[in-house]
């Protein structure tokens, strides 16, 4: 990571992150931060400011995304708005602009700003629209996998006048920008979710027994716990990478393996759990609850993959710069 803080600075920023999160409470996480300069810290500091608060949102599974502001920040739009997603697992826009009407399909936050910036699609070309979404959160088709991650689909229509339109290739720019910041915030935050799994199984075999030996001890448990432990160490790599040069392919790198890792560690620490892996009391659901959501949007690992697949045949690899 090429950030110009040094490892003083980011633990104090972290153990200061840390305490926003944890007494957020009612007030939610984003008026938490607010006091703490969130937004000069990303302005001035987006690296660290971005795998800091995404990782502390894996960690301790908040309800309120900050997604939303890493995304806009990325793309310079200063307008204060939700974002509306892709619908999962797509990472092109979803939503539609028809002349002068708007057709929005996609993924936001279920609360906050009824200002809106959507990324759509008019005549097969990105434009980014600025519109009100007053009433358009529909139930969230998640809410019973995770009720408490806060994202709800988004199903409205709506005119708009050609001033709220941004196209051409600066709305192409811009969301290259904000897609690329947007899967590697969540790379951050997939890899801690994938991470407390790990840590759980970690332990729940290093202290329970079976026919008396440690769970631990059977070869069929380390392989499976050591082929997690393999794709975190991916994932981590291909996060801190993705700062360097073009953000574009190795934020889109990031995420895929970020999801791979998370998959992994939901089949595997699974596993090795049993059936406590299955019962509320047992915080492990929870994580696989939040990455199950949280993988496909912005694109999955498995629809990421194909792309890339199919962009190299057709293109050629590109030299390692290039990624």
């Amino acid at each position: 990571m090429n950030s110009s803080m040094d490892a003083e600075d980011l633990r104090l920023l972290r153990e200061s992150l840390a305490h926003a999160v944890t007494d957020a409470g009612s007030g939610g996480l984003r008026a938490a931060v607010a006091g703490f300069g969130w937004h000069e810290l990303l302005a001035e500091h987006p690296d660290a400011a971005v795998s800091t608060l995404a990782t502390l949102q894996g960690e301790h599974l908040t309800a309120t995304s900050l997604l939303d502001d890493v995304v806009l920040a990325a793309a310079g739009i200063k307008e204060t708005a939700r974002v509306v997603y892709p619908d999962l697992p797509a990472a092109e826009p979803t939503s539609r602009l028809e002349g002068g009407t708007l057709l929005v399909r996609g993924v936001a936050a279920a609360t906050g700003d009824e200002r809106a910036v959507v990324p759509a699609v008019r005549d097969g070309e990105p434009v980014i629209v600025t519109t009100d979404l007053t009433g358009a959160a529909t139930a969230d088709p998640a809410a019973g996998l995770d009720p408490g991650a806060g994202w709800a689909l988004v199903r409205t229509e709506s005119r708009v006048r050609p001033d709220q339109v941004l196209d051409g290739p600066e709305a192409l720019a811009r969301w290259r920008a904000m897609r690329a910041a947007g899967q590697r915030a969540l790379a951050y935050e997939l890899i801690a979710i994938g991470r407390r799994m790990l840590a759980g199984a970690v332990e729940h075999v290093g202290t329970r027994e079976q026919f008396g030996r440690r769970l631990g001890a059977f070869q069929a448990v380390k392989h499976a716990l050591a082929d997690v432990r393999l794709w975190q160490e991916c994932a981590e790599l291909a996060a801190e990478a993705s700062w360097e040069d073009d953000p574009v392919e190795p934020a889109r790198l990031a995420k895929i393996l970020a999801g791979r890792f998370v998959r992994t560690a939901a089949a595997n620490c699974q596993q090795v759990l049993g059936g406590m892996g299955f019962t509320w009391e047992h915080e492990f659901h929870r994580y696989l609850r939040r990455g199950l959501l949280l993988e496909p949007l912005l694109g999955s690992a498995a629809r990421l993959r194909a792309d890339l697949g199919s962009r190299l045949r057709t293109d050629g690899v590109p030299k390692l710069s290039a990624l």
